[in-house]
């Protein structure tokens, strides 16, 4: 249960907290009035911290924390659409990646943004692995071949795999998955949402990202996988991405698209 505390004497009664609060846990009798917790209010909370982020008065406390736990906005720093946009369109599935080891200091920088990934009601069931390093990765990819080795049909890939290829990784360097206990809400959802974020970032510092759907499919079907993974029986991966510097796929045009099929509802 959160703990809520809010300072009459700051109030300004702007009602920034009521618009704010997912769970409306605020509310004034009248526009005179201060803000106060609705009745039922605290065990409602999410512990979201957008009261705290909003005040422009340092008036709420949300256990222990208020806003001048918050960082603020960068000055100047608000990316335009069209930024955005190039970053969507710039963004590449690269599947050749050069030796040039992924830095622990770069992987912990797009870790730490993760921590601002939207979760269904604030949960943040979303825990994280890292397998960096080469030999590692193909020490998994191996493990993900050997499950595929049970299946009919994919004959090409253990073929490739036989042959000194990577059909699974790719040659990436470094993988990060995503994954929560199996009892979360939403879990596939927040891991796939916290995981393109991480995606976009990766675009944002130059470095090449692909999905590891293989990986994916084999690590939620096979235990050996998960015991290599050091998660627990009632843990699951969700969504896995390798991450590298390129290795001699470099992109100068944006790809074309099929326009949208879109159903207008007005």
């Amino acid at each position: 249960m959160s703990k809520i505390q809010i300072d009459k004497f700051k109030c300004i009664r702007c009602g920034q907290c009521i618009l704010a609060c997912p769970s409306r846990v605020y509310t004034r009798n009248s526009p005179l009035d201060s803000t106060s917790v609705v009745s039922g209010g605290v065990e409602r909370c999410i512990s979201c911290n957008h009261c705290i982020a909003i005040c422009p008065v340092n008036a709420i406390s949300v256990n222990g924390l208020d806003s001048s736990d918050c960082d603020l906005f960068l000055a100047g720093i608000y990316p335009r659409l069209e930024h955005i946009m190039t970053l969507v369109q710039m963004r590449r599935s690269i599947r050749n990646y050069s030796d040039v080891p992924v830095e622990r200091s770069q992987v912990e920088q797009l870790l730490n943004a993760m921590r601002w990934a939207p979760t269904a009601k604030n949960r943040l069931p979303v825990k994280w692995l890292v397998i960096n390093g080469r030999e590692k990765v193909v020490e998994l990819g191996g493990l993900v071949i050997d499950w595929f080795r049970r299946l009919k049909g994919v004959e090409e890939m253990i073929a490739a795999w036989e042959e000194g290829r990577d059909p699974i990784f790719r040659g990436a360097p470094c993988v990060v998955a995503a994954y929560t206990t199996a009892d979360a809400t939403w879990a596939a959802v927040d891991c796939s949402i916290a995981m393109q974020t991480l995606d976009y970032c990766a675009t944002a510092m130059r470095l090449g990202t692909c999905w590891a759907g293989y990986f994916i499919h084999a690590a939620q079907k096979d235990k050996e996988i998960n015991n290599w993974l050091g998660l627990e029986r009632n843990e699951e991966i969700h969504a896995a991405l390798m991450i590298g510097n390129t290795g001699g796929e470099f992109y100068q045009k944006i790809p074309p698209r099929p326009e949208l099929k879109i159903k207008w509802i007005t």
